[in-house]
């Protein structure tokens, strides 16, 4: 995006930087302690899960099974807050550390893309966003991996040069992610295509083949472990009992099975077994997915789900074409993030809550960014004129 230094004198013309930045921390202060006191510390529903295995790993020093090893951060946490007797309130603070962390490096990622004003926006609908924030005050994985991602991503777009150093960074917040949820492999293929289409573009035919090839199959790989890594993760049923929203089976029958079903051959092969089922189910899951009002829901919170995501579709559409022609990189980064979250829920099922979403939100902030750029600076023309 354009950002001249005489566009970037004009364009906050309602606050000083520093005042901005005093608004932002009140506003992060004031939505923490809201959501503490309103809700307090939920221990409960998934919660439950990682606090019986911190308890195991603290009793056996292992887990229940190889595949909970992909949730070991949390359970750490928790199980270091039980061992210290430092309680479920410390396990939060955690999170609400690494939230501030998240904050903060998304405001200096906004400015260095946008300018002063249109970061200090975005932050606060950031800040603002209700379902994302609950989180925080949550025993669930959610919080410290949508933090993580977030200082991973801050951290990549703003690389200018790609050193041992950087590379050593970047593959430790990965192996951070990967252990944090299973969901982390797919941040692997997006943060490897964005340091190809950033740092790699000179390098010969041949060798990008190899790249390419190399990431490919190392992708291949870990993503087949982990869908057959077992335990709970088991990715056929939610097509056997055509699950649009995860748990909720709509079907009792029987759609028939295939053998090595938990792999990706298997989950390759049902789908080419049952073509309208699956193109029925991916409809469904989208709508859900990208629609993200639910029947069980109150007529309220979807107003607000309504009201507060659709109009960032709006403006992401309306900044695509800034995007394809000032930074193609960042643009194919934040699209690709988007589409594997929503390629995995079209071949699993969508959240109770939004959760698969809610990680992609900060994204699509990315690329509203133009069009609200442009949106503020004409409402500062307009002012200044008055």
């Amino acid at each position: 995006m354009n950002r001249d230094t005489n566009h970037l004198n004009t364009v906050n013309p309602f606050i000083s930087s520093r005042t901005s930045g005093m608004i932002l921390a009140i506003a992060w202060i004031s939505m923490q302690a809201f959501l503490f006191f309103r809700f307090g510390i939920e221990s409960e529903f998934e919660a439950r899960k990682y606090i019986e295995q911190a308890d195991l790993l603290l009793t056996t020093g292992s887990v229940s099974h190889p595949s909970m090893w992909l949730y070991s951060i949390q359970i750490f946490l928790i199980a270091a807050a039980k061992q210290l007797n430092t309680g479920f309130i410390s396990v939060v603070a955690v999170q609400l550390l690494f939230n501030a962390l998240a904050t903060w490096s998304l405001y200096r990622l906004f400015i260095r893309l946008s300018n002063p004003m249109t970061a200090f926006i975005c932050v606060l609908l950031f800040i603002l966003n209700f379902p994302f924030q609950l989180f925080n005050v949550f025993l669930f994985t959610e919080s410290l991996f949508y933090s993580f991602t977030i200082l991973l991503s801050c951290y990549l777009l703003q690389l200018t040069s790609l050193t041992r150093q950087n590379v050593i960074v970047i593959l430790l917040f990965l192996l951070l992610i990967c252990f944090t949820r299973p969901s982390g492999l797919l941040w692997l293929p997006c943060v490897f295509l964005y340091l190809f289409l950033r740092f790699f573009r000179s390098i010969p035919i041949l060798l990008k083949g190899l790249l390419i090839l190399s990431v490919t199959i190392i992708f291949a790989i870990l993503l087949n472990k982990a869908v057959g890594s077992g335990g709970e993760l088991d990715f056929i049923l939610p097509f056997r009992e055509e699950h649009i929203i995860c748990g909720v089976p709509t079907y009792t029958g029987s759609n028939g099975s295939t053998e090595d079903a938990n792999s990706l051959q298997g989950i390759m092969n049902y789908i080419i077994q049952h073509p309208r089922q699956f193109g029925r189910l991916a409809w469904l899951r989208t709508q859900a997915f990208a629609g993200m009002v639910r029947p069980y829901f109150s007529s309220g919170h979807n107003i607000y789900l309504v009201l507060y995501f659709f109009p960032l579709y709006i403006l992401l559409i309306a900044s695509l074409r800034n995007w394809w022609r000032t930074n193609r990189p960042i643009l194919i980064y934040c699209l690709a993030l988007i589409t594997v979250t929503w390629g995995t829920v079209i071949l699993t099922c969508d959240d109770w809550h939004n959760r698969f979403f809610l990680s992609i939100v900060p994204y699509i902030y990315i690329l509203t960014l133009p069009a609200l750029q442009k949106i503020i600076s004409k409402a500062g023309t307009y002012f200044s004129k008055k």
